[in-house]
Protein backbone atom coordinates (compact mmCIF):
# COMPACT_ATOMS: atom_id res chain seq x y z
CA UNK A 1 0.00 0.00 0.00
CA UNK A 2 3.23 2.15 0.78
CA UNK A 3 4.51 1.31 -2.63
CA UNK A 4 0.91 2.14 -4.01
CA UNK A 5 0.96 5.70 -2.46
CA UNK A 6 4.00 6.67 -3.36
CA UNK A 7 3.73 5.89 -6.90
CA UNK A 8 0.55 8.20 -7.03
CA UNK A 9 2.57 11.00 -5.23
CA UNK A 10 5.18 10.44 -7.97
CA UNK A 11 3.12 10.43 -10.95
CA UNK A 12 1.37 13.57 -9.33
CA UNK A 13 4.60 15.49 -9.02
CA UNK A 14 5.73 14.97 -12.29
CA UNK A 15 2.09 15.85 -13.56
CA UNK A 16 2.54 18.93 -11.64
CA UNK A 17 5.53 19.95 -13.22
CA UNK A 18 4.75 19.18 -16.72
CA UNK A 19 2.08 21.17 -16.41
CA UNK A 20 3.89 24.48 -14.85
CA UNK A 21 7.09 23.86 -16.76
CA UNK A 22 6.31 22.96 -20.06
CA UNK A 23 2.00 22.60 -20.60
CA UNK A 24 1.85 26.18 -19.60
CA UNK A 25 4.29 27.38 -22.58
CA UNK A 26 3.55 25.05 -24.65
CA UNK A 27 1.30 26.83 -27.63
CA UNK A 28 0.02 25.33 -30.16
CA UNK A 29 -2.48 26.05 -33.33
CA UNK A 30 -5.10 24.19 -34.04
CA UNK A 31 -6.65 24.90 -37.04
CA UNK A 32 -10.66 24.31 -37.78
CA UNK A 33 -12.76 24.46 -40.93
CA UNK A 34 -16.43 25.04 -40.03
CA UNK A 35 -18.87 25.16 -43.34
CA UNK A 36 -22.30 27.08 -43.96
CA UNK A 37 -24.71 27.07 -47.00
CA UNK A 38 -25.28 30.71 -46.30
CA UNK A 39 -21.38 32.22 -45.95
CA UNK A 40 -21.07 35.13 -48.56
CA UNK A 41 -19.23 34.17 -51.93
CA UNK A 42 -16.45 36.37 -51.09
CA UNK A 43 -16.14 35.06 -47.54
CA UNK A 44 -14.90 31.50 -48.61
CA UNK A 45 -12.26 30.42 -46.99
CA UNK A 46 -11.81 33.52 -44.77
CA UNK A 47 -9.71 33.09 -41.87
CA UNK A 48 -10.14 34.00 -38.54
CA UNK A 49 -7.57 33.45 -35.70
CA UNK A 50 -9.28 33.20 -32.32
CA UNK A 51 -7.49 33.24 -29.18
CA UNK A 52 -8.92 33.63 -25.12
CA UNK A 53 -8.51 33.82 -21.85
CA UNK A 54 -5.44 35.64 -21.57
CA UNK A 55 -4.99 35.65 -17.62
CA UNK A 56 -2.43 38.10 -17.73
CA UNK A 57 -1.41 38.03 -14.23
CA UNK A 58 -0.47 34.69 -14.77
CA UNK A 59 2.41 35.16 -17.27
CA UNK A 60 4.00 37.48 -14.43
CA UNK A 61 5.05 34.35 -12.97
CA UNK A 62 8.42 33.84 -14.71
CA UNK A 63 6.57 33.67 -17.83
CA UNK A 64 6.72 37.41 -19.03
CA UNK A 65 8.79 36.39 -22.45
CA UNK A 66 5.58 34.01 -23.55
CA UNK A 67 3.40 37.34 -24.40
CA UNK A 68 5.73 38.35 -27.41
CA UNK A 69 5.74 34.58 -28.18
CA UNK A 70 1.70 34.50 -28.51
CA UNK A 71 1.97 37.56 -30.09
CA UNK A 72 4.17 36.25 -32.76
CA UNK A 73 2.39 32.87 -33.09
CA UNK A 74 -0.95 34.75 -33.64
CA UNK A 75 0.73 37.27 -36.46
CA UNK A 76 2.14 34.69 -38.53
CA UNK A 77 -0.62 32.66 -38.94
CA UNK A 78 -1.71 36.04 -41.46
CA UNK A 79 -5.49 35.82 -41.18
CA UNK A 80 -8.16 38.31 -42.55
CA UNK A 81 -9.54 38.75 -38.59
CA UNK A 82 -7.91 38.55 -34.89
CA UNK A 83 -10.78 38.26 -32.11
CA UNK A 84 -10.10 38.08 -28.51
CA UNK A 85 -13.18 36.39 -26.82
CA UNK A 86 -12.58 37.70 -22.83
CA UNK A 87 -11.02 37.51 -20.01
CA UNK A 88 -7.63 39.83 -20.74
CA UNK A 89 -6.79 39.88 -17.19
CA UNK A 90 -7.35 37.76 -13.76
CA UNK A 91 -8.29 40.22 -11.31
CA UNK A 92 -7.29 43.57 -12.67
CA UNK A 93 -6.67 46.11 -15.39
CA UNK A 94 -2.84 46.91 -14.16
CA UNK A 95 -1.90 43.17 -14.76
CA UNK A 96 -1.46 44.50 -18.57
CA UNK A 97 1.27 46.52 -17.16
CA UNK A 98 4.51 45.27 -19.56
CA UNK A 99 2.01 43.56 -21.67
CA UNK A 100 0.64 46.00 -23.75
CA UNK A 101 3.39 47.63 -26.30
CA UNK A 102 3.78 43.41 -27.06
CA UNK A 103 -0.42 43.12 -27.72
CA UNK A 104 -0.69 46.43 -29.85
CA UNK A 105 1.47 44.71 -32.03
CA UNK A 106 -1.31 42.15 -33.13
CA UNK A 107 -2.30 42.67 -36.65
CA UNK A 108 -5.07 41.66 -39.09
CA UNK A 109 -6.01 43.36 -42.85
CA UNK A 110 -9.41 43.33 -40.69
CA UNK A 111 -8.36 44.46 -37.29
CA UNK A 112 -8.62 42.75 -33.60
CA UNK A 113 -12.35 42.78 -32.42
CA UNK A 114 -12.12 41.79 -28.38
CA UNK A 115 -14.94 41.24 -25.96
CA UNK A 116 -15.23 40.96 -21.91
CA UNK A 117 -14.95 37.94 -20.24
CA UNK A 118 -15.81 37.43 -16.66
CA UNK A 119 -12.50 37.90 -15.14
CA UNK A 120 -12.41 41.38 -16.69
CA UNK A 121 -14.82 42.69 -14.81
CA UNK A 122 -12.42 43.62 -11.36
CA UNK A 123 -15.01 40.97 -9.26
CA UNK A 124 -12.43 38.64 -7.82
CA UNK A 125 -10.63 42.12 -6.47
CA UNK A 126 -12.34 42.07 -2.84
CA UNK A 127 -10.56 44.70 -1.72
CA UNK A 128 -12.28 47.41 -4.45
CA UNK A 129 -14.84 49.64 -3.67
CA UNK A 130 -17.66 49.65 -5.91
CA UNK A 131 -16.66 52.91 -7.72
CA UNK A 132 -12.93 51.44 -8.05
CA UNK A 133 -14.16 48.37 -9.57
CA UNK A 134 -15.97 50.71 -12.25
CA UNK A 135 -12.41 53.07 -12.74
CA UNK A 136 -10.73 49.39 -13.11
CA UNK A 137 -13.54 48.38 -15.91
CA UNK A 138 -13.33 51.92 -17.53
CA UNK A 139 -9.46 51.46 -17.39
CA UNK A 140 -9.73 47.80 -18.89
CA UNK A 141 -11.49 49.36 -21.91
CA UNK A 142 -9.44 52.17 -22.48
CA UNK A 143 -6.62 50.11 -22.39
CA UNK A 144 -7.96 47.88 -25.02
CA UNK A 145 -8.73 50.68 -27.23
CA UNK A 146 -4.94 52.18 -26.96
CA UNK A 147 -3.83 48.73 -28.29
CA UNK A 148 -5.94 49.20 -31.37
CA UNK A 149 -8.29 46.87 -30.41
CA UNK A 150 -12.08 47.10 -31.30
CA UNK A 151 -14.10 46.37 -28.18
CA UNK A 152 -17.51 45.61 -28.73
CA UNK A 153 -19.86 46.04 -25.75
CA UNK A 154 -23.20 44.65 -26.97
CA UNK A 155 -22.16 46.46 -30.18
CA UNK A 156 -21.93 44.91 -33.28
CA UNK A 157 -19.53 45.98 -36.65
CA UNK A 158 -19.33 44.81 -40.69
CA UNK A 159 -16.29 43.54 -42.75
CA UNK A 160 -17.30 44.10 -45.99
CA UNK A 161 -15.76 42.13 -49.24
CA UNK A 162 -16.88 43.73 -52.72
CA UNK A 163 -21.02 43.23 -52.32
CA UNK A 164 -20.91 41.01 -49.58
CA UNK A 165 -19.97 41.37 -45.88
CA UNK A 166 -19.77 39.83 -42.32
CA UNK A 167 -21.74 40.92 -39.33
CA UNK A 168 -19.48 40.47 -35.90
CA UNK A 169 -21.15 40.90 -32.85
CA UNK A 170 -19.62 41.34 -29.48
CA UNK A 171 -21.17 40.61 -26.19
CA UNK A 172 -20.48 41.50 -22.74
CA UNK A 173 -20.33 38.40 -20.36
CA UNK A 174 -23.19 36.04 -19.96
CA UNK A 175 -22.37 33.42 -17.53
CA UNK A 176 -24.50 32.34 -14.22
CA UNK A 177 -24.38 34.52 -11.19
CA UNK A 178 -23.22 34.91 -8.98
CA UNK A 179 -19.88 33.45 -9.98
CA UNK A 180 -20.31 34.93 -13.46
CA UNK A 181 -21.85 38.07 -14.65
CA UNK A 182 -24.65 38.63 -16.50
CA UNK A 183 -24.08 41.76 -18.52
CA UNK A 184 -25.46 40.50 -22.19
CA UNK A 185 -27.85 42.27 -24.06
CA UNK A 186 -28.94 40.52 -27.40
CA UNK A 187 -31.30 42.90 -28.69
CA UNK A 188 -29.47 45.79 -28.33
CA UNK A 189 -26.13 43.88 -29.50
CA UNK A 190 -27.92 43.21 -32.56
CA UNK A 191 -30.33 46.13 -33.24
CA UNK A 192 -30.04 47.51 -36.96
CA UNK A 193 -28.78 44.00 -38.01
CA UNK A 194 -30.19 42.74 -41.65
CA UNK A 195 -32.00 39.91 -40.85
CA UNK A 196 -30.46 38.00 -43.67
CA UNK A 197 -26.66 38.87 -42.77
CA UNK A 198 -24.14 36.22 -42.12
CA UNK A 199 -23.65 36.85 -38.65
CA UNK A 200 -20.89 35.86 -36.15
CA UNK A 201 -21.51 35.99 -32.11
CA UNK A 202 -18.61 36.73 -29.63
CA UNK A 203 -19.69 35.97 -26.44
CA UNK A 204 -17.55 34.80 -23.60
CA UNK A 205 -19.04 32.20 -21.81
CA UNK A 206 -20.18 29.00 -24.09
CA UNK A 207 -23.58 28.32 -21.86
CA UNK A 208 -24.64 31.77 -23.11
CA UNK A 209 -25.34 29.69 -26.47
CA UNK A 210 -27.87 27.03 -25.57
CA UNK A 211 -29.53 29.81 -22.90
CA UNK A 212 -29.75 32.59 -25.23
CA UNK A 213 -28.37 33.15 -28.65
CA UNK A 214 -29.89 29.51 -29.98
CA UNK A 215 -33.50 30.50 -28.58
CA UNK A 216 -33.61 34.19 -29.40
CA UNK A 217 -31.26 34.39 -32.50
CA UNK A 218 -30.34 32.97 -35.84
CA UNK A 219 -26.98 33.58 -35.27
CA UNK A 220 -25.17 30.98 -37.46
CA UNK A 221 -21.87 31.07 -35.37
CA UNK A 222 -20.85 31.73 -31.90
CA UNK A 223 -17.44 32.05 -30.88
CA UNK A 224 -16.34 31.15 -27.25
CA UNK A 225 -13.92 30.90 -24.17
CA UNK A 226 -13.91 30.48 -20.87
CA UNK A 227 -13.93 26.48 -20.19
CA UNK A 228 -9.95 26.09 -20.40
CA UNK A 229 -10.47 23.06 -21.28
CA UNK A 230 -10.24 22.75 -17.44
CA UNK A 231 -6.35 22.96 -18.22
CA UNK A 232 -6.15 19.31 -18.09
CA UNK A 233 -7.17 16.93 -20.67
CA UNK A 234 -6.05 12.79 -20.97
CA UNK A 235 -7.91 11.01 -23.47
CA UNK A 236 -9.98 13.27 -24.32
CA UNK A 237 -11.69 13.35 -20.83
CA UNK A 238 -11.48 16.24 -18.94
CA UNK A 239 -12.87 17.44 -15.56
CA UNK A 240 -14.57 20.27 -16.89
CA UNK A 241 -17.09 18.00 -19.10
CA UNK A 242 -18.91 17.44 -15.04
CA UNK A 243 -19.71 21.02 -15.62
CA UNK A 244 -20.24 22.06 -19.16
CA UNK A 245 -22.43 19.98 -22.07
CA UNK A 246 -20.04 21.87 -24.36
CA UNK A 247 -16.56 22.61 -23.23
CA UNK A 248 -13.93 22.11 -26.21
CA UNK A 249 -14.08 22.07 -30.16
CA UNK A 250 -16.80 22.45 -31.86
CA UNK A 251 -20.57 22.05 -31.28
CA UNK A 252 -23.90 21.64 -33.74
CA UNK A 253 -27.64 23.01 -32.87
CA UNK A 254 -30.84 22.80 -36.04
CA UNK A 255 -33.52 24.19 -35.15
CA UNK A 256 -36.36 25.10 -37.23
CA UNK A 257 -38.63 28.46 -37.40
CA UNK A 258 -41.98 28.68 -38.06
CA UNK A 259 -42.36 28.85 -41.57
CA UNK A 260 -40.38 25.36 -41.45
CA UNK A 261 -36.83 26.16 -42.11
CA UNK A 262 -34.12 24.39 -40.47
CA UNK A 263 -31.70 26.70 -39.34
CA UNK A 264 -27.94 25.32 -38.31
CA UNK A 265 -26.06 27.20 -35.73
CA UNK A 266 -22.71 26.39 -34.79
CA UNK A 267 -20.26 27.33 -31.46
CA UNK A 268 -16.79 27.18 -31.15
CA UNK A 269 -15.17 27.31 -27.75
CA UNK A 270 -11.37 27.97 -28.06
CA UNK A 271 -8.95 26.40 -24.81
CA UNK A 272 -7.52 29.79 -24.32
CA UNK A 273 -3.60 30.55 -24.06
CA UNK A 274 -3.81 31.52 -20.15
CA UNK A 275 -4.50 29.74 -16.92
CA UNK A 276 -6.06 30.61 -13.62
CA UNK A 277 -4.97 30.01 -10.76
CA UNK A 278 -1.33 29.44 -11.64
CA UNK A 279 0.74 28.27 -14.71
CA UNK A 280 -0.57 24.94 -15.12
CA UNK A 281 -1.93 22.50 -18.33
CA UNK A 282 -1.41 19.59 -19.42
CA UNK A 283 -3.30 18.16 -22.61
CA UNK A 284 -5.17 20.93 -22.94
CA UNK A 285 -2.16 22.87 -23.97
CA UNK A 286 -2.60 26.71 -24.44
CA UNK A 287 -3.82 27.33 -28.05
CA UNK A 288 -4.50 29.71 -30.77
CA UNK A 289 -7.43 28.45 -33.15
CA UNK A 290 -7.48 29.57 -36.91
CA UNK A 291 -11.19 28.93 -38.03
CA UNK A 292 -11.21 28.94 -42.08
CA UNK A 293 -15.06 29.41 -43.09
CA UNK A 294 -16.01 27.40 -46.27
CA UNK A 295 -19.08 27.36 -48.24
CA UNK A 296 -20.87 24.65 -48.19
CA UNK A 297 -22.84 21.54 -47.24
CA UNK A 298 -23.31 20.48 -43.86
CA UNK A 299 -21.99 17.12 -44.42
CA UNK A 300 -18.84 18.71 -45.05
CA UNK A 301 -17.88 19.41 -41.52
Amino acid sequence: MLILFGVIILLVLVLVGVGYFYGSRHFVVEETTITFDDLPEEFDGYRICQFSDFHSFAFHCGHEEDVQKVVDLINAQQCDLIVFTGDLVTVQANELDGFMESLSRLSAPDGVISIMGNHDYAMYQRKFTKAQRRNDIKDLYKRQRDMGWQLLLNDHTSIHRGEDSLVIIGVENDGTPPHFPRFADLKKAMRGIDAQAFQIMLSHDPTHWRRSIIPETNVQLTLSGHTHAGQFRMFGWSPVKMVYKEWSGVYKNIKTDPSGRTIPQKLHISDGVGCVPVPFRVGAWPEINVITLKSGGEARD
